[in-house]
């Protein structure tokens, strides 16, 4: 009797959602046919004055940016704005990398839609949906790295030497596993995991680097080497060492690969998701900083999901349905060309 009330609940409360959203979807109707508009913002505004750009550089990148918004309003969904209006938005990105060179940046495309919501027209302002590109970062995805911290120790075994284990944290750190599968689909045009897009010059050393078994287990013994607490850090080590000597001599060469379930580390030499770090050799420094070498961005391989998606945003009324109306038709090729060389 127990179950076939819940049985009877269940079925209620998906029948009130069902209604929930039917009545929402009325409530609010896209306004597809209403004229948007196109504005660009902060993009003549490079706040960061440490990085020490000239401001005839800086100058020299807003003209690129410029280029590179015409492109992107090729798409037939920006040419012409229906139903949103169009807003590219230029934001701060960290510059102070030793493996850094031209002037990095990140650019958003802002799709602010218009419905119809209890008879008035509302145009969707705040938090947007958004495509977003960063130009001139080596690593644009924010996870995937080895994430070492310190802090400092109230107790530290004799001889500690907090710079020495912050030193060996930054360099545990510069290790990273990109998105798994990569596929290179035409020389200068790499895609990773079905959706992250690197555009790159692949007349130039590559933009990320291998690092071997042999040098991960190096980096990992000196952190532990040099941490505060003489116990944590000698079982560590002991762990470190035991599963270093698994290793054949060919394979400790090798490459070194993240997510290994056997290792207490999970560091293997086989895998699907290779360690990596960035390459400084990339950047063609006889070009001027502010010349575009690299760029990144998440495009969907898969068009028939994205057709899914635009089917189902179209049902709800969504305001998505404008951004994967711009990612079904976004042209990668087309990109291409504004990598300088």
């Amino acid at each position: 009797m127990n179950n076939i009330c819940l049985i009877k609940k269940v079925f209620f409360v998906s029948a009130l959602a069902i209604a929930f959203n039917g009545l929402q979807a009325q409530s609010e109707k896209l306004l597809l046919d209403k004229p948007g508009t196109f504005k660009i913002e902060y993009y003549n505004d490079y706040e960061q004055d440490e990085c020490n750009f000239s401001k005839a550089e800086k100058t020299e990148f807003y003209t690129k940016l410029l280029g590179l918004t015409e492109v992107l309003r090729k798409n037939p969904v920006l040419k012409d704005p229906k139903g949103f209006n169009c807003l590219f938005s230029k934001g701060r990105f960290h510059c102070k990398s030793k493996v850094g060179f031209g002037i990095p940046c990140e650019m958003w495309v802002m799709f602010h839609s218009w419905s119809l919501e209890d008879g008035k027209e509302i145009c969707w302002t705040n938090e947007p949906p958004q495509w977003f590109m960063h130009v001139n970062v080596l690593r644009s995805f924010r996870s995937s790295n080895f994430n070492y911290k310190t802090n400092e120790p109230s107790n530290p075994k004799p001889g500690f030497n907090m710079e020495h284990w912050e030193n060996a944290a930054d360099l545990v750190n510069e290790l990273f596993y990109p998105p798994a599968k990569k596929e290179t689909l035409e020389p200068g045009i790499d895609r990773y995991n079905n959706e992250w897009i690197v555009l790159y010059n692949p007349d130039r050393p590559p933009y990320w680097l291998p690092v071997t078994v042999r040098e991960t287990f190096k980096l990992l013994s000196d952190f532990w080497k040099n941490a505060p607490v003489q116990a944590t850090s000698d079982e560590m080590l002991k762990i470190l060492e035991k599963e270093y000597s698994g290793f054949s001599e060919a394979e400790l060469d090798g490459n070194a690969y993240f997510g290994d379930s056997n290792s207490v580390f999970q560091i293997g030499s086989k895998g699907e998701l290779p360690v990596m770090r960035l390459n400084p050799a990339y950047w063609n420094k006889k070009l001027p900083r502010s010349s575009i070498q690299i760029m990144q961005f998440t495009c969907p391989s898969d068009k028939k999901n994205i057709e899914y998606e635009m089917n189902n945003q179209l049902i709800n009324q969504s305001g998505y349905y404008h951004k994967s109306r711009f990612l079904d038709v976004l042209d990668i090729r087309s990109l291409l060309r504004l990598i300088e060389k």
